[in-house]
């Protein structure tokens, strides 16, 4: 009677079990678009990662960062991962949700997965909401151990035009980057202009090489005459991946 009292026990422990075991794990990024099937999914979010060095933007203990442009009203912020370089990186199935914290840069303009150390390499993306949409990013290449972002102001020139500096710069020992991220922020950390070139110069500001503005506002940005600012440069390859990154101050004339 003992014996089958224990094998009893065994027997309801084993759906527990099993149930603890199912809810540990996290859910794909194909059973999240799935269960939002209710929203518009909306690619072109856009996203990039970096391997960040220590004690760049202050960061001592992540030395991966997922850099996201959330729209007005974009909520619910999340991130997926692979365990693997898989060889199809548009299997959501592949894709297991991965809790991250996310922090402003820019003061909001632009915000950060605080992303965990890992071996090798991974592909990432994210999400988020608006109102009606599901929006979601290309895949990212995570290279933070196979090609670490470099951080480089040496290759950053400024040549500073009363107030219409021109930035021109040079790729480092990547020579992988097809576009060029480019952020003017004040003293404050606000951002003042937000733009993408695929060319490896620009003229504040002057949109005729601009491919993509994140800031378009009325009226056009202006910068002040006698006035400190800060110009962030990412040059990113195809896969997403931050090859590059350069920060110079400046001063207008």
């Amino acid at each position: 009677m003992f014996k089958n009292k224990i094998t009893g026990i065994l027997l309801m422990l084993v759906p527990v079990a099993s149930c603890q075991k199912d809810a540990a794990v996290s859910p794909s990024l194909k059973a999240f678009t799935e269960e939002h099937q209710h929203l518009v999914l909306t690619p072109g979010l856009i996203a990039c990662s970096a391997g960040i060095p220590t004690g760049w933007m202050g960061e001592t203990e992540h030395p991966t960062s997922v850099f996201f442009y959330p729209v007005e009203g974009a909520f619910d912020f999340r991130y997926f991962e692979t365990n693997t370089l898989v060889k199809d990186s548009t299997d959501y199935a592949l894709y297991r949700e991965k809790v991250l914290e996310d922090v402003p840069v820019f003061n909001g303009k632009l915000r950060r997965f605080k992303n965990t150390a890992f071996e090798g390499e991974r592909w990432g993306i994210m999400t988020y909401q608006t109102e009606d949409r599901l929006h979601i990013c290309d895949p990212i290449r995570l290279k933070t151990n196979a090609k670490p972002t470099q951080v480089a102001p040496a290759l950053l020139h400024i040549t500073e035009n009363g107030t219409t500096p021109y930035f021109e710069w040079e790729d480092g020992w990547v020579d992988e980057n097809v576009i060029y991220f480019q952020v003017v922020t004040d003293t404050l950390g606000n951002v003042i202009s937000g733009t993408y070139t695929y060319d490896k110069h620009w003229n504040f500001y002057h949109l005729d090489n601009v491919v993509l503005n994140i800031h378009d506002v009325t009226p056009a940005p202006s910068l002040q005459p006698h006035t400190t600012y800060t110009f962030t440069l990412m040059g990113v390859s195809d896969d997403n991946w931050v090859n590059l990154m350069a920060q110079k101050t400046f001063r207008t004339q």
